[in-house]
């Protein structure tokens, strides 16, 4: 079934109003009808399946039938710190790591970043990015897109956790004590042109593990997505839900994907 988002204050009895960019979705890309069935999502865990009402391309207007709440339990909450790529690299990593279930996506400038687009016009299509993953996923609480920081002035306070994958690491596997000790994680991935010496004294003045991914270097979007699939799965959040409700053991730490 169809999902599309909807603001919460769009929501008025048992009626939801969408305009803009859903609206014209609806009806001039997906020709939907009056009187087909689809699911709306209002970014707090808020679904409801609802009938359209009208379809227009400026506005549509739909019908509740049923209302639930999906608020996924997760065990590490993860944030991934990526340092900025170049082109249309990071549009990726947002649309992928939503996805993945990544809980924020915090974007960094470090010594060698060479993307130097427009900061506000890249969040704004980040968030854009984000939400039409959550809809072809059916994700419902979004991922948190936060400001372009750099690295010198990035708050990593919040963490329990902060691991860095970084090239230059050849012997440190990834630590896994996030899965017996569940907490807040940052997950820190380079850019093209890999650390700076000013950068790893930043990363060890917060505390940031380094790890290695193997015995390749990764290119940057490759790295940051082999890294946050293996912490997601480590931490449960891959396994069949099934899975995560009849076993109360951690996954065996499957030892081969760190082998540096």
């Amino acid at each position: 079934m169809r999902r599309f988002f909807f603001p919460h204050h769009a929501h008025s009895g048992d009626l939801i109003e969408l305009s803009g960019a859903e609206a014209r979705h609806i009806a001039s890309v997906l020709r939907l009808k009056p009187g087909q069935a689809v699911e709306l999502f209002d970014g707090q865990g808020q679904v409801c399946a609802a009938v359209l009402q009208t379809v227009g391309k400026h506005q549509v207007t739909a019908r509740v039938t049923a209302i639930r709440n999906e608020r996924p339990a997760v065990s590490v909450p993860l944030t991934l710190a990526q340092c900025l790529l170049k082109g249309k690299k990071m549009d990726l990593l947002v649309q992928k790591a939503t996805e993945l279930g990544a809980q924020a996506f915090m974007p960094v400038v470090s010594a060698y970043c060479e993307n130097h687009g427009d900061r506000d016009h890249q969040r704004e299509r980040w968030q854009r990015i984000m939400i039409e993953a959550c809809k072809q996923c059916h994700r419902s609480n979004p991922m948190a897109i936060l400001p372009v920081a750099r690295l010198d002035q990035a708050d990593f306070t919040p963490y329990d956790h902060r691991l860095a994958a970084w090239e230059g690491e050849r012997q440190a596997a990834l630590p896994t004590r996030f899965i017996d000790h569940p907490g807040p994680l940052c997950l820190f991935l380079g850019p093209e042109g890999g650390l700076h010496d000013d950068d790893l004294r930043l990363l060890t003045q917060w505390s940031f593990t380094p790890f290695s991914l193997g015995r390749h270097i990764l290119r940057g979007e490759t790295a940051a997505l082999a890294a946050l699939s293996i912490v997601q799965y480590l931490s449960g959040f891959l396994r069949p839900e099934t899975a995560n409700c009849a076993e109360s053991s951690p996954p065996a730490e499957p030892s081969l994907f760190f082998e540096p």
